[in-house]
């Protein structure tokens, strides 16, 4: 027979016997403890609700107006003054990249010209036969000195003129080792010495030419921009608007008080005014400077360079037209178009009618030339050619050469030193202002902080 179930009927304790135990933990029990309680965030969000009264009550009414507008104003003058400054400071650096860019496009027309002097030198005293004179084999290896120093300082001036100067330093080379054949051909007298040096110039003015050609523009642009750049005046249009508003605080803090005159903030915005003025003073020098620059002895520098250049260009196309004896008619036409080149700059340089005539004295020992190898002299054409004394085109050419490269110079120094000359004083202006403002910004606060006090 099967017996009832067993139920858990509680059972009440006998009269004179101890209480009953509580029952155990719910963890002991096996089930989780309820969470214990958190604090409320009553205090925290009691502490932001004080901090928002307190703000409301620092805003409140009329001082409260008050103490926005002297808000707003500092932040006004701190606006100007950092406008300022950031302009002042804007226009020098402007300024000293115009200054290393234009001594960049100096340095590369200066690769651009003793390359094709180089060339020049080489053909020339090709010419002679056998060995060349110690003078002429010294101006070539000048020449090429000076090619490759200012390639590697370009490269270090300019990382963005890096890689294309490293590919002219090869074709530089390979054009050089075309010449040393050449020589070494001519020394013994034998024909292929002629084709040697033509492939040379050749290849200077299909390979190594462009390439220096597309650098000295590439600098060129760099330097307009910064020159374009010099003058930052547009951003202190911010200032000029922050100046505004505190005008109109000073007006409306005038009638909310009666008082037309307030002479801590009406101090504080003279000084502003000044400080703006300051920095408009400074840019405004700084950018007719560079504008002067520009349109003056940088302009003269770059159209000397290229006269220069073509002019040894043309002095390189004369000799490789007696090289040829008889066909050399492209040469020729190259020489025509330098020409051309050379009297059409020599006409915008100004105050160069001495380097018109020195030309015009090498193109006619040039005529000459022609005259004689066109009549079949062509020995006398060479002697005129390479000779030292007399009217030859050699002498002629060397004081040409000798004149646009001192005017080059000085007028490239003269640009570089006039540009170098605006850093520097544009630091100092641009912390006067910085002071300026923040002078003007604690008048500011004073002078509301009177009115204040005079309200309540």
């Amino acid at each position: 027979m099967t017996s009832a179930p067993k139920t858990n009927i509680p059972v009440a304790a006998p009269a004179g016997s101890a209480a009953p135990l509580p029952p155990p933990p719910a963890a002991a029990q096996g089930r989780p403890a309820p969470p214990a309680p958190t604090a409320t965030p009553g205090t925290i969000r009691g502490s932001g609700a004080t901090i928002q009264s307190a703000v409301r009550g620092l805003l409140r009414g009329t001082p409260g107006r008050m103490r926005l507008v002297g808000i707003l104003g500092v932040i006004a003058a701190l606006l100007l003054g950092g406008a300022a400054t950031n302009a002042i400071l804007a226009s020098e650096a402007a300024a000293e990249r115009a200054a290393n860019n234009t001594q960049q496009v100096v340095r590369m027309q200066s690769i651009h010209v003793d390359l094709l002097r180089a060339d020049a030198l080489a053909t020339n005293a090709f010419l002679v036969g056998g060995l060349e004179t110690a003078d002429a084999r010294a101006q070539y290896d000048a020449a090429m000195a000076a090619v490759v120093r200012n390639i590697a300082a370009g490269a270090a001036a300019q990382p963005a003129d890096a890689k294309a100067l490293g590919v002219l330093a090869e074709q530089v080379q390979t054009y050089a080792a075309l010449v040393e054949q050449a020589r070494s051909n001519n020394r013994l007298g034998l024909p292929v010495g002629a084709r040697y040096l033509t492939e040379a110039s050749a290849s200077l003015r299909a390979s190594a030419i462009p390439v220096v050609a597309q650098v000295v523009a590439a600098n060129e642009t760099r330097a307009q921009k910064e020159f374009d750049r010099t003058n930052s005046s547009v951003q202190l249009l911010l200032g000029v608007g922050a100046l505004v508003l505190l005008v109109l605080m000073a007006i409306w803090l005038a009638r909310r008080t009666h008082r037309y005159l307030n002479p801590s903030f009406a101090l504080g915005v003279a000084i502003l005014l000044v400080g703006l003025f300051v920095a408009s003073s400074t840019i405004g020098g700084i950018g007719t400077t560079a504008s002067q620059v520009a349109a003056g002895d940088y302009r003269r520098a770059v159209d000397l360079a290229q006269i220069r250049t073509a002019a040894n260009d043309a002095r390189a196309n004369e000799s490789l037209t007696l090289i040829q004896r008889g066909s050399g008619d492209r040469y020729e036409a190259a020489w025509v178009a330098n020409d051309t080149t050379i009297r059409a700059a020599v006409q915008r340089v100004n105050g160069s009618s001495a380097l018109a005539d020195a030309w015009a004295a090498y193109a006619s020992a040039h005529e000459q030339i022609r005259s004689l190898d066109d009549s079949g002299r062509w020995d006398d054409a060479v002697d005129l050619a390479t000779g030292r004394q007399g009217v030859g085109s050699t002498v002629t050419f060397t004081a040409f050469d000798d004149q646009v490269t001192a005017q080059r110079d000085t007028a490239s120094r003269s640009a570089i030193g006039q540009l170098g000359s605006l850093g520097g004083g544009g630091t100092i202006w641009a912390a006067l202002v910085a002071l300026l403002s923040l002078l003007a910004s604690w008048l500011i606060v004073r002078g509301v902080g009177e009115r204040i006090k005079e309200y309540r």
